[in-house]
C-alpha cells in the first residue's frame, strides 16, 4: 500500500528523487552521505533514503514545502568536492519511498539497493 503524506495544504503520494552522476569514482561515500544527510535535516526532508555507488548517488525523500530550486541549489553546492559532477541530473517524482518500491526503482535503472 502507498504511503500517503498528509500536511495542512495538501495530501500527497510517492515522493522525489534527485540523482547526479560523476565522470569519475565518487570520493569519500561516506562525507557525501553525511553531506546529503545534512541537508535533508536542513530542509526537513521526510522519509530520506540515500544511496552512493561508485560513480552516482541517489537522495530519495518527500518534502514540505521546500522550493525545489532551492533544494537543488543547496546539493550542488555542497557536493562539489565528492566527484567531478557531470553537468546533467536527475530531479523527479518516484511512484514510493518505502524500500520495496526504492529496490524495485533502483533494479529497473540497473542498481543493486543492498549495494549502495
Amino acid at each position: 500500500m502507498r504511503k500517503t503524506y498528509k500536511f495542512s495544504h495538501k495530501v500527497v503520494q510517492g515522493g522525489y528523487v534527485y540523482s547526479h552522476k560523476s565522470n569519475s569514482k565518487i570520493k569519500n561515500k561516506e562525507g557525501l552521505r553525511n553531506v546529503l544527510r545534512a541537508i535533508a535535516s536542513k530542509y526537513k526532508l521526510i522519509d530520506v533514503t540515500i544511496k552512493v555507488y561508485d560513480s552516482i548517488f541517489f537522495f530519495f525523500f518527500m518534502m514540505r514545502t521546500v522550493e525545489p530550486n532551492k533544494l537543488i541549489g543547496s546539493i550542488h553546492k555542497n557536493i562539489l568536492g565528492f566527484g567531478d559532477w557531470v553537468k546533467d541530473y536527475l530531479y523527479g517524482t518516484v511512484y514510493d519511498l518505502q524500500e520495496e518500491y526504492l529496490r524495485k526503482d533502483l533494479e529497473k535503472w540497473g542498481f543493486d539497493y543492498d549495494k549502495g
